[in-house]
């Protein structure tokens, strides 16, 4: 079973992802704790499932809206999910950067659901899942957020455009900010070792029921 990723920075791992845009190099890896690919989300979820890598296309600082080659809807990105052969499952996780940078819900909205949509056409036959937006927990409260959280619309807006496209194009929606639960980070946003650990759990719980 081929499993393959798209996604931003939370899904970045030096020589997993590609270069241009890695936030989980050897510094960052080194002060999140992270040990080796293992350690991150999604490769926990495909382990979980006994599935093989198939492609993970995650840059940091992607958002989904602003047609650029670097955007959720770029046919270079969706393209290269399929590189290593056809996925049996997608594992969708973006919108954080379209919230963080005050990318406006109705842009969003237009921008995720043709991503969707080129997804969908362009591997009819994939497991197609969507995570909504996680909410992160700063571990020292002395450290700096990596967004100025107090001028951000609520993630919840996102999260429910997620929830509702997909459902409407009969694709799987893993929420990630289930009952409010919170993962570890650094930074409000990059998950730690734990943090990863928390985000592979919420993962593998929606994909099982």
């Amino acid at each position: 079973m081929i499993i393959s990723v798209l996604g931003d920075s939370l899904s970045t791992y030096e020589g997993y992802t590609p270069s241009r845009a890695v936030f989980f190099d050897r510094y960052n890896s080194a002060q999140t704790g992270l040990e080796s690919v293992e350690d991150t989300w999604w490769m926990q979820v495909i382990r979980s499932l006994k599935g093989e890598l198939g492609v993970n296309h995650s840059l940091s600082g992607s958002t989904v809206a602003g047609g650029l080659l670097s955007s959720g809807t770029s046919e270079e990105r969706i393209n290269a999910l399929g590189a290593k052969g056809e996925p049996d499952i997608i594992l969708v996780m973006m919108g954080s950067n379209d919230w963080a940078y005050g990318v406006l819900p109705d842009v969003f909205e237009e921008a995720y659901g043709r991503m969707l949509k080129m997804i969908q056409r362009q591997y009819p036959n994939a497991d197609i899942w969507c995570g909504t937006i996680p909410s992160g927990k700063l571990v020292d409260p002395a450290e700096r957020f990596f967004f100025n959280m107090d001028s951000l619309i609520s993630p919840a807006i996102y999260s429910n455009i997620i929830e509702r496209l997909a459902e409407g194009e009969g694709m799987n929606v893993a929420d990630l900010s289930k009952n409010g639960e919170e993962y570890e980070t650094i930074d409000g946003v990059h998950p730690n070792k734990e943090g990863m650990k928390t985000l592979a759990c919420l993962w593998i719980s929606s994909m099982e029921k």
